[in-house]
């Protein structure tokens, strides 16, 4: 995605472009994408943008140009979708790593691009693989790997992942945020028949069943994050972050000097 795409199409959140796609209108921009076997196009680069992300990219400048360089920024956090509210006065849907897996994968059956699942725990990945396939008629799984740190060279892999990820179309990295969305951007020239990379976080968790989604109410009003805190106390430390990003966007709003919506159809060209 370019510059001027971003800059003249997406709402921006703290220095962070937020896309503007509906979720159907995202889905459709996937099924485009892996329908299309002639396209020389550079792979979409998803990123699922929550409020920790947008305060981290403000003290790490490798991670906020590493944001400039994706193709699409979601909005994951509920929070996110508030930001755009409050500046910009508009409604976005959210759209989740977590909950765009499954979709995802079923569009890649559909076209019989293979996918492939990079990081989580040791066997999580492969546990969420057997899950999907189940699920899901025709997934072809590349592979899965759970590396042992997240800033592993794209040499330093086995061999055999190496040639698995190179063959995938679809690949999902759950090395957490930012280090999922460096991974992605450091090596995404190794990925030659990439078409769409997105990190998910604990999505292959969720899928295998390891940590249990909130009831559906709180995933619908935004509150699931008082569920897993409340599974997870220790995530109190990640919390602290959500009243520092509200506070930011509200000391932001006095020095927006436009509230137009971004222009869809000129975003959609652009891809």
């Amino acid at each position: 995605m370019t510059s001027t795409l971003k800059e003249k199409d997406s709402y921006q959140v703290l220095g962070v472009d937020i896309s503007p796609y509906s979720i159907q209108e995202f889905y459709l921009l996937v099924e485009e994408r892996l329908k299309d076997n002639r396209s020389t196009s550079p792979p979409l680069f998803v990123v699922t943008v929550n409020p920790e992300i947008a305060i981290h990219s403000i003290i790490d400048n490798d991670f906020k140009e590493v944001l400039k360089t994706s193709s699409i920024n979601t909005a994951d956090g509920v929070g996110i979708s508030w930001a755009i509210s409050y500046l910009y006065n508009e409604h976005i849907e959210r759209i989740t790593g977590s909950d765009s897996m499954e979709l995802i994968c079923t569009h890649a059956a559909k076209y019989s691009q293979s996918v492939y699942f990079f990081g989580a725990a040791p066997g999580i990945a492969l546990q969420a693989s057997a899950m999907l396939k189940k699920r899901i008629n025709h997934l072809i799984v590349e592979g899965t790997y759970s590396p042992d740190k997240p800033d592993l060279k794209f040499e330093q892999l086995p061999i055999r992942v190496q040639y698995d990820l190179q063959k995938a179309s679809v690949i999902f990295v759950a090395l957490g945020a930012p280090s999922q969305e460096k991974w992605i951007h450091e090596n995404l020239k190794n990925l030659p028949h990439c078409k769409l990379i997105i990190g998910i976080g604990g999505g292959l968790d969720f899928i295998a069943g390891r940590v249990k989604r909130a009831p559906v109410i709180l995933q619908k009003s935004g509150l699931e994050w008082i569920y897993r805190l409340f599974l997870n106390p220790s995530r109190w430390r990640r919390m602290i972050k959500l009243p520092l990003f509200a506070l930011n966007v509200m000391l932001l709003k006095p020095h927006m000097k436009s509230l137009e919506k971004p222009s869809l159809p000129e975003a959609r060209g652009q891809l």
